[in-house]
């Protein structure tokens, strides 16, 4: 037994709105993107490995980056 039927309809009905997207239709997007204003693809591209890897290249210095290309042995130069 429920007691309380006409709240319980209540809350039903309310997730039957969350279940049908039912407020996502009434009142559209004009844009989308998050609240960050980025779009989908904006977040695909940036979790990539390859841009994240390339934005960890970019933090670093101009004399740190030169470093790290100078200082690391080429494997020809160990076989010799």
């Amino acid at each position: 037994q429920i007691s309380d039927p006409e709240a319980c309809d209540q809350m039903y009905e309310s997730l039957v709105r969350i279940h049908t997207n039912f407020y996502k239709n009434k009142y559209p997007r004009l844009k989308d993107t998050t609240f960050t204003g980025v779009t989908v693809n904006d977040c695909r591209r940036i979790l990539a490995t390859d841009i994240l890897k390339q934005m960890e290249d970019m933090k670093k210095g101009t004399w740190k980056r030169l470093r790290e290309k100078f200082s690391a042995k080429k494997p020809e130069e160990d076989s010799k």
